[in-house]
């Protein structure tokens, strides 16, 4: 019986190393956002580090919701029955790269609304680990165009328009002497039906001042460690002189 109880104790002692050789483990994504176009394919880095076969683990990439997975690996197969609608038929992860641990999803025949962050989780039960990539659908929108509305009774508004865009552009208004007057300004976006956006900025004007530009713009990007990222340098202007 003491032996029993001896050799007890060493097995018990050893467990505790094989889980943390496992937690030494973690997941990475990119820290730098992808830029796509619509119709093309890309593939979302994620993989484990340092190496770490994944083909017995479940992985699971999704978006806000981790139960609407974008794409779910389970039981050493692909689990189309939960996936996402939007994304069936376009997701798919290698076997062999899983065996390396690159967790990596290729994603194609991207749409404008694939735009966003998208984790990346592992775990076989004991461990388990995340990481993220954000990715941009880019779409330039349509040349502004600036009109004049008057309404009896309320100063008269030059209104910006612009639509077909994603991500989000910027509106930037200046007067007659370059100087930055957006912040005089009221800007409303709205999303239609395949994702892109329009965007409908107006400024009220005075009779001095009769010359105003209007620019739509993408806007500098900053990836997910907050550095700007000058991917974007895409602008659009339009210029309303108003007849003396």
């Amino acid at each position: 019986m003491r032996f029993l109880g001896r050799t007890c104790l060493i097995v018990l002692s050893l467990l505790p190393a094989v889980s943390t050789q496992r937690d030494g483990s973690s997941i990475t994504g990119s820290d730098q956002p992808l830029i796509a176009s619509p119709g093309e394919g890309v593939i979302l880095p994620c993989q484990i580090t340092p190496s770490l076969s994944a083909v017995d683990m479940e992985v699971r990439w999704y978006r806000e919701n981790i139960r609407v997975p974008v794409h779910l690996y389970e039981d050493q197969k692909d689990q189309t029955g939960v996936q996402d609608s939007d994304y069936r038929g376009r997701t798919a992860l290698s076997i062999l790269r899983l065996e390396e641990g690159i967790l990596s999803l290729k994603l194609t025949n991207l749409r404008p609304s694939d735009s966003g962050v998208y984790s990346c989780y592992a775990t076989d039960g004991v461990w388990d680990g995340q990481g993220k990539t954000e990715l941009i659908v880019r779409v330039l929108g349509t040349h502004p165009s600036i009109s004049m509305v008057s309404t009896q009774g309320e100063q008269t508004r030059l209104v910006c328009r612009s639509e077909g865009w994603s991500p989000e552009p910027e509106v930037i208004w200046r007067d007659r002497d370059g100087n930055n007057v957006t912040s005089l300004s009221n800007t409303t976006v709205q999303r239609d039906s395949q994702g892109l956006l329009s965007v409908s900025s107006y400024i009220k004007i005075k009779q001095q001042s009769n010359v105003f530009s209007c620019l739509v713009a993408e806007v500098k990007h900053q990836n997910q460690t907050g550095n700007p990222n000058s991917t974007y340098p895409v602008s659009i202007t339009c210029l309303w002189i108003e007849p003396d």
